[in-house]
């Protein structure tokens, strides 16, 4: 690979969207190029601190409905031309915070987090949905590879994980900036065609609320719906375990066992 193509793939790489071919080139373009090794660096410091300092706020259910009917019939021109850029390019971009809050401005006011968890959570279900579109009808890889994969990037340790059974196959691994947690990333896909992401954190700073807690067998994680998403989150050892998954609150509990004991 040259240069140029190069720095069309470091985002991508970074969040763990390439094909294995595709990133193995790029990283091992990356490992002789001083120039592009820099540049990877720096995408993902932007990145890091894009995250950390412009936290996403859901608005609510009846205003984002009317806004996505308006922006349909909007013809295009205007503000319509302007976010469907703002969509395709925003997000690359250091002027991000400032851009975002214009867009919350403009759509109505921005929306406080009822609870300290909030934020965290937003981010985590906003991230396996897009998660879910990246890898959809992707063909599992070898989940060894992945896992070792993921481990050398973490910078932190954690447990075995569940790499999947006749009924679930680990489809992707990846680092994901949650507001400020850094956490190693697996997302999964039942033979249904059902997901669940599972993010890893330090449990260092992480606080779970006593009430809403849902019983699995002996455990008992806490359990919220968010954006009709089942969400579990509790801790095991020095870690914080978050799911976020597609699937109904049987399924989640019997996806919850398979990823607890398998530690």
């Amino acid at each position: 690979m040259r240069c140029a193509e190069v720095k069309e793939h470091l985002s991508d790489l970074n969040r763990g969207r390439l094909e294995p071919e595709t990133a193995k080139a790029v990283r091992s373009h990356v490992e002789q190029c001083a120039a592009c090794s820099a540049d990877l660096q720096a995408e993902a410091e932007i990145h890091t601190l894009i995250r950390a300092q412009a936290p996403r706020y859901t608005a609510p259910l009846g205003l984002r409905t009317r806004i996505q009917a308006n922006m349909a019939q909007a013809a295009p021109t205007g503000w319509s031309l302007w976010l469907g850029w703002f969509r395709g390019h925003v997000w690359a971009t250091s002027g991000l915070a400032a851009m975002a809050v214009l867009l919350l401005v403009w759509a109505g006011g921005l929306w406080p987090a009822r609870d300290p968890l909030s934020p965290i959570l937003t981010h985590a279900v906003d991230d396996h949905v897009e998660y879910v579109k990246d890898m959809m009808n992707r063909p599992a890889p070898d989940p060894q590879g992945l896992v070792g994969e993921l481990r050398t990037r973490a910078g932190f340790l954690f447990e075995p994980v569940f790499q999947g059974d006749s009924g679930v196959q680990l489809v992707g691994t990846l680092m994901t900036d949650l507001p400020g947690k850094r956490a190693a990333t697996l997302v999964y896909r039942d033979t249904a065609g059902r997901y669940t992401t599972l993010f890893l954190m330090t449990g260092t700073g992480t606080v779970i609320p006593d009430g809403g807690r849902m019983q699995i067998e002996s455990f008992k994680p806490y359990h919220r719906l968010a954006s009709g998403h089942q969400v579990l989150l509790w801790k095991q050892k020095d870690l914080a375990c978050l799911i976020v998954s597609d699937l109904d609150q049987s399924g989640l509990a019997a996806m919850f066992l398979k990823i607890r004991k398998a530690a």
